[in-house]
């Protein structure tokens, strides 16, 4: 055996490869053969691995198989779980095999089994024991005899009992669930042993019967049921049992179901403790006699050579064993209904493919997700399963087929055992091998220095073990030797792939395109493909060229983008084979300070102070800005402050509300080392607003101060600025443009998709999700830009459902979508059916926003079509924007006829003056409210406008009476328009003409 070792079959997986499936070797069983190998295990026994390549399917068919020659040192085990019922899997029986100290060459699943109960179906034969008979009708099984060798037949065997001198057929069979019912007396004696169960596991009343094995009188032993022989039990008790009994361990049970023949319960009933009780197990093929161990298979597949008819056509994960005509044997699996892995197989192809292995005779075992083989390689102390099982996971099965050794390690160095076992690899690409040594009980030891050496094939291999690979497809190999012992690797080596894809190393990301910033940095990993397999690549593998004007990219695909805004492509190559990613490089903006919060980065001085500006006509974006009182008497005031800047951002900008003094704005910026500078931002001639920015210097790492420097005519030395948004970005830009969204609801659930221009992606701060006009809770997945959400429950109301979103530079953008009523619902108002504005009025109802107008009926009217006064929009405004008026009841107006607002409007007018929505209107020089006045469409529309934040974009006003719009309305009617609130009737907008109560209702129900 050590000479065999020596110059037989070297330790690795032997790989076969062809540069394309017409010059690969076929089965004309599964396809292809496109990778296959070899690993010796243990005396006689090899692992075998092939996989193929299916024309019919355009997919891979893996197969694992063991050989084993029969042998005196490594033996056929039979294995199930604690008990016969009890499933397991393969590892956990190998587990349980390899504490009783024998080493698991490898394991297969076995029988198959009934999934209600887990009893196999067919015969279970271990250690010698009868653990489980076959029903007549699944008859096949092998045998395996002590010294390895096995049969394939139909053992049949019967069972009969002795009761009183009468001879019984035990046709229940043995450790076979009884029958719930058998009133045709179809049920018959069943037998159980403790191996069965720890209870009878009967469900229905019958007879048990508790038998005790007489000892052996010469050794003490006690006997258990073998095929052949008989056993001699002693009554110990005859039970009426309901149910399910409990199995004595060691005792036997007889048991009977109490609707089967009279004649066999009076059988039973007449027994009496004391009494004597012989078994026979027999099979009319005496080579049952001599088995060891057995397991059951549903369907012959081979018959001298012959593939058998009518087998199973579906395709899937298949397990079988099989016989040569020398008596070797293959375990056999194929992995199935894995797509890009294994397709699986029908059982005609599986003994088509037995046959191509040598195989005169073979059975399958059970397939699909049981299907499972494991083996311990010789550098390892377990078995571990080699097979991918259909589930996801190993199955618990019945019973399994192993095959063991008690051979201990000798210590004599027979042979290497060179790893990585099973390899594919890309032309030019190197593998680190390793030698192993392994002595002649197939056991890891160490070994001597090896050599190495390509013993055929192309390709170069240095003194460490370093294989790389050739230029040319093919099959190579590499040999590790001492000069005494020697092991070989046998690698694919393959020069056009057919896929190349890319991956980033920091995420493991697939990269199909790239989105960066100027000057970022990404390595790319590169790997490809053939026939769905892997190959084994390193980046410096394949060619990597970009486009100039996108960035550069080195030999290990580290991609660095350029400075400025581009767009272009990187390719890849190897082997005739290219994959281009897009690539776009863009700057970026980041939020500095928005001023929404409470500006705690700031600090005031002497000459300087600061405050939250909530006026909107001092605000740019969002509902408020920084207000800055500066006094520069001095020549300088400055306000003082901290503001982080992120590592790599090259530009500051912030709008600017000037004060036309002609003073000069400057930032303070500290770097790295403490040391700070003064950043020119702008010259203040101008006055409202104005977006400026400067480059950051090096090493820029906060804004520290706001500087004014005087530099006016006299009296400018003092003024106000009003600031808003700062933001921070890697290349200069102004970014103007709203994110683009999109809402859909249906049903409960909501969805809505936000992408932007400039904005990588947008954080979930900057969004929020509405229900009439309340915030919702939602889920937002910032790298795909989708948020979801569900809805309450609908019901007989109509609800309006909102998204907004605001990029880094305060730009803001809305969806909106209608919720209808789940049902009828009672009208409201009874001049309102069919009236357009009807659902709109009923949502204000609803709301609390409007109670309508009592008629005398005693009815309510909401007078859709008459004109609505000032008082009553500014009422209804309020209490749509839901104000604690109580906040505002001792604000003093400053109008001159606020004596003739309504009581019933007054605190609101207060409210919405107070919070610079309502202005009032100059008449001949005097402000008044005008509260019993109509207001016009544009006003309405400025005054909403109001409430809302600022930041939406304005469209072009495109109507045909657009030019009516006056001028200090025109901002918020853009907005509103962009946000698609004001659609106007017949392209005219009427801003001039009065706004009537449907209307009114219209425009508050599509601001939510």
């Amino acid at each position: 055996m050590k000479r065999w070792m020596q110059r037989g079959a070297a330790f690795g997986l032997a790989l076969l490869m062809t540069a394309g499936a017409a010059g690969a070797s076929a089965s004309d069983a599964l396809g292809w053969e496109i990778h296959t190998g070899r690993v010796p295990l243990s005396q006689g026994t090899e692992l075998g691995k092939n996989i193929f390549w299916s024309d019919t399917y355009s997919d891979l068919r893996t197969e694992h198989y063991i050989t084993y020659a029969p042998n005196e040192n490594v033996t056929p085990t039979v294995a199930y779980g604690s008990k016969v019922l009890t499933r397991a899997t393969l590892t956990s029986m190998a587990q349980g095999l390899e504490s009783q100290g024998r080493r698991v060459v490898s394991g297969i699943n076995g029988d198959f089994y009934v999934l209600a109960t887990g009893a196999p179906v067919g015969l279970l034969v271990t250690d010698g024991v009868l653990r489980s008979t076959q029903p007549y009708n699944v008859s096949w099984a092998i045998g395996f005899r002590a010294d390895g060798t096995a049969f394939i037949g139909t053992p049949n065997v019967s069972v009969a009992a002795v009761l009183g001198g009468q001879v019984y057929s035990v046709s229940g069979g043995v450790n076979k669930v009884r029958k719930p019912s058998a009133s045709d007396g179809s049920g018959g004696l069943t037998l159980l042993t403790s191996d069965f169960a720890s209870t009878t596991q009967n469900t229905e009343a019958g007879v048990d019967v508790i038998l005790s094995p007489a000892a052996d009188p010469v050794t003490g032993q006690v006997p258990q049921l073998k095929i052949g022989s008989q056993l001699t039990c002693t009554v110990e008790q005859v039970l009426e049992s309901t149910g399910a009994a409990a199995i004595p361990e060691g005792k036997l049970v007889l048991t009977l179901n109490g609707k089967d023949k009279a004649e066999l319960l009076a059988a039973l009933r007449a027994l009496q403790a004391g009494d004597t009780v012989t078994l026979s197990a027999t099979s009319p093929d005496s080579r049952w006699d001599s088995v060891t161990q057995a397991v059951g298979g549903m369907y012959k597949l081979v018959t001298g050579g012959v593939v058998e008819s009518g087998l199973n056509a579906e395709q899937t994960a298949r397990s079988a064993v099989g016989i040569r005509a020398d008596g070797s044997l293959v375990f056999y699996t194929v992995d199935g209904k894995q797509p890009g892995y294994s397709v699986g197989a029908t059982l005609t192809q599986c003994a088509k493919r037995l046959v191509e292995l040598g195989c005169v005779e073979a059975v399958c075992l059970d397939g699909g997700g049981s299907t499972t083989l494991g083996v311990t390689y010789p550098d390892q102390s377990g078995m571990q399963v080699i097979t991918s099982p259909s589930d996801g996971t190993q199955r618990a099965n019945s019973n399994a087929i192993f095959l063991t050794t008690e051979l201990a390690p000798t210590g004599e160095l027979a042979s290497y055992y060179v790893t990585p076992a099973d390899s594919m690899v890309l032309s030019g690409a190197t593998l680190n091998l390793t030698a192993t040594g392994v002595d002649s009980h197939f056991y890891a030891m160490t070994g001597a220095s090896v050599g190495w050496s390509v013993t055929s094939g192309g390709g170069a291999v240095d003194d460490s073990g370093v294989f790389t690979a050739g230029s040319e497809s093919g099959f190579v190999q590499v040999t590790a030797s001492d000069g005494r012992a020697s092991g070989s690797a046998y690698i694919t080596t393959v020069a056009t792939p057919d896929a190349i894809s890319l991956t980033r190393e920091d995420t493991g990301d697939k990269v199909e395109a790239l989105n960066l910033d100027p000057g970022e940095q990404v390595d790319l990993k590169a790997s490809a493909v053939y026939k769905k397999m892997a190959l084994v690549s390193q980046d410096a593998n394949y060619t990597w060229t970009a486009d100039p004007a996108v960035g550069s990219v080195d030999a290990n695909g580290v991609f660095t983008a350029g400075q400025v805004t581009a767009s272009g492509d990187l390719t890849v190559s190897a082997g005739g084979r290219t994959v281009t990613v897009p690539i776009s490089v863009a700057g970026h903006v980041n939020t500095l300070e928005d001023c929404e919060g409470d500006l705690y980065a700031f600090a005031a001085t002497e000459t300087a102070s600061f405050a939250s500006e909530s006026d909107l006509n001092y605000v740019r974006y969002g509902r408020k800005s920084l207000r800055l009182d500066y006094d520069a008497a001095g020549g300088a005031a400055s306000l003082t402050g901290v503001l982080s800047i992120p590592a790599g951002e090259r530009y500051l900008g912030v709008w600017v509300y000037g004060d036309g003094s002609g003073n000069t704005l400057l930032a303070t910026i500290t770097d790295q080392s403490f040391q700070s500078r003064q950043l020119l931002l702008t010259a203040l001639d101008f006055t409202g607003w104005k977006h400026v920015s400067a480059a950051l210097p090096e090493g820029a790492v906060a804004v520290s101060a706001l500087d004014v420097i005087y530099g006016g005519g006299e009296g400018k030395q003092t003024g106000t600025l009003w600031l808003d948004q700062f933001t921070v970005s890697n290349e200069e830009m102004h970014d103007t443009t709203p994110p683009a969204l999109t809402l859909t609801v249906s049903g409960a659930a909501v969805s809505a998709r936000v992408t932007d221009d400039v904005d990588r992606s947008i954080p979930q701060k900057n969004l929020s999700l509405t229900y009439d006009g309340e915030r919702l809770g939602f889920t937002w997945n910032e790298s795909t830009g989708t948020l979801s959400a569900t809805l309450p429950a609908a019901d007989a109301g109509y609800h309006r459902v909102s998204v907004s979103a605001a990029d880094a530079s305060g730009n803001l953008s809305r969806a909106s979508a209608d919720v209808l009523p789940a049902g009828e619902r009672t009208q409201v108002f009874t001049d309102m059916g069919g009236h357009w504005a009807d659902a709109y009025a009923a949502f204000l109802y609803d709301a609390g926003v409007t109670n309508g107008v009592s008629a005398a009926d005693g009815s309510l009217l909401y007078q859709p079509d008459k004109n609505i006064t000032r008082a009553e929009f500014f009422a209804l405004t309020a209490r749509w924007l839901g104000l604690d008026l109580s906040q505002y009841a001792g604000v003093e107006l400053p109008f001159a006829d606020s004596a003739e607002l309504p009581g019933w409007a007054l605190n609101e007018v207060k409210a919405m003056y107070a919070l610079g929505i309502v202005n009032g209107a100059l008449e001949n020089g005097v402000l008044k409210v005008k509260a019993l006045s109509t207001i016009s469409r544009a006003e309405a529309m400025a005054i909403l406008g109001r409430t809302q934040a600022k930041g939406y974009a304005q469209a072009e006003l495109t109507f045909d009476d657009a030019a009516l719009v006056p001028s200090w309305a025109a901002d918020y009617v853009k907005s509103l328009a962009g946000q698609g609130v004001v659609s106007g009737y017949n392209n005219r907008i009427r801003p001039n003409d009065p706004l009537t109560r449907g209307e009114v209702a219209k425009l508050l129900y599509s601001m939510r």
